[in-house]
């Protein structure tokens, strides 16, 4: 079992889909391009901005120009907005306050821009003392790279295989896998559980108290 957490965020820790759609939505009206459901953006999630654009804009459309300039609005536009929609699942905040009190070091692994990240984390957690915020920036590494889970480990001081990845994607089931950490989905996110156990999940939860249970003496490898 694990001695460390590491958690995805949208999907996992927040439900975002809403204002992370009606951003993406408003962007692609904004250029003369049809707008999405919900469920075609949330199954382009997970992999940033870049590939969510290319997986939502028209087909024929993605040239290196385009995608780079929709990227750059969806994030400014998200920064600036207010995520008033945006929320915390059931649950999350009572794993979190258990966490802190039983000092299990605590980190958010995410593909979303980094300010992003760090304004959501503040807005909804902004007492819970996470070792590491570790989003895109320009040069970092992103999910599921094992890179990307390097320098965040370095941060909680925790061995791959004592550390719990939390996640809700397949792309965090597979960053576990190839960083040797242990691989936890959960059912409550944006992807089918089937998929999760496809990619290496070797932990399913339905809520998040479920994970203190994942908590105890690690594997170390």
């Amino acid at each position: 079992m694990g001695d460390a957490v590491i958690f995805d965020l949208d999907g996992t820790l927040l439900d975002t889909l809403d204002d992370i759609c009606e951003v993406v939505n408003g962007v692609l009206y904004s250029n003369g391009m049809p707008t999405r459901s919900i469920d075609e953006v949330r199954s382009a999630v997970g992999r940033g901005v870049e590939e969510l654009v290319r997986k939502l804009i028209p087909f024929g459309s993605a040239t290196v120009e385009s995608v780079k300039i929709l990227s750059d609005q969806i994030r400014k536009t998200y920064i600036e907005h207010d995520s008033v929609r945006t929320h915390p699942y059931p649950g999350i905040n009572g794993l979190l306050n258990r966490l802190k009190a039983e000092c299990v070091p605590v980190a958010v692994l995410t593909n979303k821009p980094q300010d992003s990240a760090e304004k959501v984390i503040s807005m909804y957690f902004g007492d819970f003392p996470f070792l590491a915020i570790s989003g895109v920036e320009p040069g970092r590494s992103m999910k599921p790279s094992r890179e990307a889970v390097t320098p965040v480990l370095e941060k909680l001081g925790a061995l791959p295989g004592n550390t719990l990845m939390v996640g809700d994607s397949d792309v965090d089931m597979d960053t576990a896998v190839n960083a040797g950490m242990i691989a936890v989905g959960v059912s409550w996110g944006f992807r089918d559980v089937s998929l999760l156990l496809d990619h290496g999940a070797e932990y399913i939860v339905d809520s998040p108290m479920e994970i203190i249970n994942l908590l105890g003496s690690g594997r170390k490898l």
